[in-house]
C-alpha cells in the first residue's frame, strides 16, 4: 500500500508530539532561543516519533534530514533542516517510497518547531498550531543522540530504488 501524502504529513507531525513530558503554557519571560542553542541541542540527534509511526527524524551535523516511521517501514524521507535568528527550527523533507518499478516521491510542507529559553535557561518548543510548550531536557527529552534508524533508512532506500 502507497501512502498517501496526507498520511504521511499527519504521521510526521503527530508523531513528533512528545509524549511523556508535560505540556505547559508559554513560559514567563521567555526569550526566543539562540539559533546557536538550537543547532548544539538538535545537532547529531535522532527526534523520536513516539507517537504513532515509532520511528523519528535524524538531523545531522551538515544540516541534512532523514526521516523513517516503522508504520511505513518500505518509505523514507530525506531533505533539511535549518534553523532561524529566532531559534525556530524548521524541517523540509520529501517522503520516497516504491510504485511497482518506479519510485513515487511527495514534498511535504515545511515544519516549523518555535523554540524559547524561561529565565532558567530551560528551553521549551511549541509545534505549529498548537499552544503547549514542552520542555526540552534531558529527562524528559524525545531526543536521542546519534542516527537511530540509520539502518532501517538505507534499507528502505535500497528497497525504492534510491
Amino acid at each position: 500500500m502507497v501512502p498517501s501524502v496526507k498520511t504521511l504529513l499527519s504521521i510526521s507531525l503527530m508523531a513528533s508530539l512528545p509524549m511523556v513530558a508535560l505540556a505547559d503554557p508559554k513560559p514567563r519571560n521567555a526569550r526566543p532561543a539562540s539559533a546557536q542553542k538550537v543547532i548544539n541541542t538538535y545537532s547529531g540527534k535522532t527526534d523520536l516519533w513516539e507517537q504513532g509511526c515509532q520511528g523519528g527524524i535524524y538531523l545531522s551535523p551538515n544540516k541534512r534530514a532523514r526521516a523513517w516511521c516503522s508504520e511505513n517501514s518500505d518509505s523514507m524521507a530525506a531533505g533539511t533542516w535549518s534553523v532561524s535568528q529566532d531559534g525556530t527550527l524548521c524541517q523540509n523533507l520529501t517522503w520516497f517510497w516504491s510504485e511497482g518499478a518506479n519510485v513515487g516521491s511527495s514534498v511535504s510542507e515545511p515544519l516549523c518547531i518555535q523554540h524559547v529559553i524561561n529565565s532558567w535557561g530551560v528551553m521549551y518548543r511549541r509545534w505549529p498550531g498548537g499552544s503547549e510548550w514542552w520542555p526540552v531536557t534531558n529527562s524528559n527529552s524525545s531526543l536521542r543522540r546519534g542516527y537511530v534508524y540509520q539502518s532501517d533508512v538505507a534499507k528502505a532506500r535500497d528497497k525504492i530504488g534510491l
